[in-house]
C-alpha cells in the first residue's frame, strides 16, 4: 500500500429508491466486486461516472414518465 497519498475524500449520502432498484444495485456492485476484486466504493463510482455520461437519456426517460402521468 502506498503511504504517501492521502485517501480519496469520500461523502457517505443517503437516497431513498425502490426496493427492486435497490436490490439490482446492490447485485451489480457485489458482482463487479467480485469480478474486479475492485473496492466496493470504487464499483458504485464506476457505475455512477458511467450513468453520468447517458444524463440524456435519463431526462428523456423521466421526461417520457411524466408525459404517460
Amino acid at each position: 500500500m502506498d503511504t504517501d497519498s492521502p485517501p480519496p475524500a469520500m461523502r457517505h449520502r443517503s437516497w431513498y429508491m425502490r426496493a427492486d432498484v435497490a436490490d439490482r444495485l446492490a447485485a451489480t456492485i457485489d458482482d463487479l466486486h467480485y469480478l474486479t476484486r475492485r473496492p466496493r466504493h470504487e464499483v458504485l463510482a464506476a457505475l455512477v461516472d458511467v450513468s453520468l455520461t447517458h444524463r440524456a437519456e435519463i431526462e428523456a426517460r423521466l421526461a417520457s414518465q411524466d408525459s404517460a402521468a
